[in-house]
């Protein structure tokens, strides 16, 4: 037997979902918006307090090395302090095979959560605290951002250049 259009049962559609009712369509956007909202504000109060934090007074400090055999964390901490050079960008650095400094590199692993691995690097900040930067994948990511076009930083203001993050460190505290 041949179906026919007519009699071939409909076939259950799951297009039940767009078929609901407009108010339950319209609480479900309002609780969607209000935790976008939510969400959004907590955002931007985490980037207020990240760009509060960029502005603030620091010293940079640099964790390497001197006797690391590792050639390409030689390398990269050659080509970080010569970028910080380059820029005039004052930093003391730590070295992790000096025994004098070795209370002070293990606060910095401390801080990192990362041991034996340079270079690192940190802020100090006028009430003592430490804050970890990053390594050099993060330096490294912060001079590529600051090569893009200007454009393109007005427009995204929340990729980090190395302007935005190295731009209040100081020598000494005033």
């Amino acid at each position: 037997m041949i179906n026919s259009p007519s009699s071939t049962p409909p076939r259950s559609s799951n297009n039940n979902r767009s078929q609901k009712s407009p108010t339950t369509t319209s609480s479900r956007s309002s609780r969607v918006s209000s935790r976008k909202a939510s969400l959004v504000g907590r955002y931007r109060d985490y980037r207020n307090l990240q760009i509060g934090l960029i502005k603030e007074q620091k010293k940079l400090i640099c964790l390497i090395s001197k006797g690391c055999h590792d050639r390409l964390q030689t390398t990269n901490q050659d080509k970080a302090l010569a970028w910080f050079n380059s820029r005039q960008l004052p930093y003391t650095v730590v070295d992790g095979m000096n025994p004098d400094q070795r209370q002070k590199r293990n606060e910095l692993f401390d801080v990192s959560g990362v041991r034996g691995n340079y270079p690192q690097f940190f802020f100090q900040y006028q009430n003592g605290s430490i804050q970890y930067l990053g390594n050099f994948n993060k330096l490294e990511r912060l001079n590529e951002s600051s090569n893009l076009p200007p454009e393109v930083l007005q427009r995204h203001l929340e990729i980090e250049t190395w302007d935005k993050i190295f731009g209040s460190v100081v020598a000494t505290f005033t």
